[in-house]
C-alpha cells in the first residue's frame, strides 16, 4: 500500500505478496509471448474460440505487458463484436445478431441499450444517444446478380437509440444511395450468402460527419452529420478517388477512420487481390492521403510485420495520441496453428510491442480458431488504481 506524499513521491506502509488463482476459461490454455512495451497504460480486445461443443469467449483487459488483468465472459453465445470503455468505467459491449450491453467493471449488467440485429459496431455519441449498425431483409434483391429473384438480401443500416426515450432511430440507409438492383454496386466480391453491403465499422470524423467501411464492396464512405449525403466514397464501385498504384487499394477492409489530418485509416485485410495489385498473401494497417483536387488516394503510411501475417477476417488498426498504431491481426490463415497478434507501431513502421497468442490444444486438433475481433486503447485504470509501479515481465 503506498500514500503519495506532496513532493509526488510516494511512502509506503504495508507490504505483501499473494497469488491469483488460475486464469478463468479459454484464458487458462491460450499462449502467449510479449515484446517491447505498449505505450497504452490498459488494452482493451475480445478472445474467441469456436469449439465443437460451442463458441467460448470473453472480454479481456490487458496491461502494457500484455498480461491479462480482467476479463468478463457474455453469457450468451453469439460472437463478440464491439467493445467501448465510458469515461466513467462501464463496459459496453456488443453481440452480433443479440443486443449491446452495458456492465460495471465488477460485471454487473447496468442496462441493455438495444436488442435486435445489432452486429459489428456501434457508437456511443456526446448527446448522450448510441449509433449501431444492424441489418434488415430486402426480398427480390440479388436478381441483379443473375439470382433468385426472390431471394432474401440483408442491408445494413445505421440506427441511433434514444436512451431516454428508449427510441430507435434509422438515421441511415444505403438504399437511399446505392442501387441493389444494379450489379455494379455489388461490387467484385460476390459473396456467398446474400449479404450484399457488409457494414463492419461507423466511426466520427474530426469534423462531426461520420465514416463507414463496407466490407462487401472494398469500399468506405464519408457522410454528413446528419447522414442525408454521402460526401465521397472510397475503393469499390463508383469511387470519387483512383489509385494512382493499384498497391495502394484495399480490400475487405475493418475499422476505417479520418485522422486529424484528413488521411483515412483501415485495417487492409486484402482479401483476393489480384498478384498486380500485391496478391492476398497478407494483411496490413494502411494509412491513405487524399488529394480532394485531382482526386486520388495515395499510401502515406502503412504497416504490415515481419513475417508477414495475413488476418483476411476481422482485425482492426486504431492511431493512439501520441502517434503510433494500435494493430490487430486478429484471425490467421490457418485459424489453429499461427497465432494472432496485437502490435503497436510507431509511425517509422517500427514495431515497440507485441503480443502473439496461441492455443495449443486447438492447433493441435485442428479445430477453427482462435480469433480477436479488435483491440482497443485502453482506459488509464478500472477501478481508479494507480500504478506504483510499471509491471515487470516475469
Amino acid at each position: 500500500v503506498g500514500v503519495e506524499k506532496p513532493d509526488g513521491t510516494f511512502a509506503y506502509g504495508a507490504r505483501g505478496e499473494f497469488a491469483t488463482g488460475a486464469l478463468p476459461g479459454i484464458l487458462a490454455t491460450m499462449r502467449s509471448a510479449a515484446s517491447g512495451r505498449s505505450s497504452q497504460d490498459l488494452i482493451v480486445a475480445d478472445y474467441q474460440i469456436k469449439r465443437s461443443e460451442g463458441r467460448q469467449q470473453r472480454i479481456v483487459i490487458m496491461d502494457a505487458l500484455g498480461y491479462a488483468v480482467w476479463s468478463y465472459a457474455p453469457s450468451v453465445q453469439n460472437p463478440l463484436a464491439a467493445v467501448r470503455v465510458q469515461p466513467g468505467g462501464n463496459i459496453i459491449y456488443q453481440l452480433r445478431n443479440c443486443c449491446i450491453i452495458e456492465i460495471t467493471p465488477l460485471g454487473e449488467v447496468v442496462n441493455e441499450i438495444a436488442a435486435g440485429r445489432t452486429h459489428h459496431d456501434f457508437l456511443p455519441l456526446e448527446d448522450g444517444r448510441t449509433l449501431y449498425i444492424d441489418n434488415y431483409d430486402f426480398a427480390s434483391g440479388d436478381s441483379a446478380n443473375g439470382g433468385n429473384a426472390e431471394r432474401t438480401v440483408w442491408v445494413d443500416a445505421v440506427n441511433a437509440l434514444d436512451p431516454a426515450t428508449g427510441d430507435s432511430e434509422r438515421v441511415w440507409d444505403p438504399m437511399d444511395f446505392w442501387n441493389i438492383r444494379d450489379p455494379a454496386q455489388w461490387g467484385t466480391r460476390r459473396p456467398s450468402k446474400a449479404d450484399w453491403l457488409h457494414a463492419n465499422s461507423v466511426s466520427e470524423s474530426p469534423d462531426g460527419g461520420y465514416m463507414i467501411s463496407l466490407r462487401n464492396i472494398d469500399q468506405v464512405a464519408s457522410l454528413s452529420a446528419d447522414f442525408k449525403t454521402v460526401r465521397w466514397r472510397l475503393g469499390g464501385p463508383d469511387s470519387d478517388f483512383d489509385f494512382p498504384d493499384p498497391s495502394d487499394r484495399f480490400t475487405a477492409q475493418h475499422t476505417a477512420s479520418e485522422l486529424p489530418n484528413g488521411n483515412v485509416l483501415v485495417f487492409d485485410n486484402r482479401a483476393k487481390l489480384p498478384e498486380e495489385e500485391g496478391g492476398g498473401s497478407y494483411s496490413r494497417a494502411l494509412e491513405l492521403r487524399l488529394d480532394f483536387k485531382n482526386k486520388t488516394a495515395v499510401k502515406a503510411w502503412e504497416f504490415s510485420p515481419e513475417p508477414r501475417m495475413h488476418s483476411h477476417l476481422v482485425s482492426s488498426a486504431y492511431r493512439l495520441p501520441n502517434g503510433n498504431t494500435l494493430v490487430n491481426f486478429g484471425m490467421s490463415a490457418d485459424r489453429a496453428a499461427i497465432p494472432i497478434a496485437i502490435i503497436e507501431a510507431d509511425a517509422r513502421g517500427r514495431e515497440v510491442f507485441r503480443l502473439e497468442t496461441i492455443d495449443p490444444p486447438l492447433a493441435e486438433s485442428a479445430l477453427v480458431g482462435p480469433r480477436r475481433y479488435r483491440a482497443y486503447p485502453g482506459p488509464k485504470s478500472i477501478l481508479g488504481e494507480t500504478m506504483l509501479r510499471a509491471p515487470k515481465r516475469r
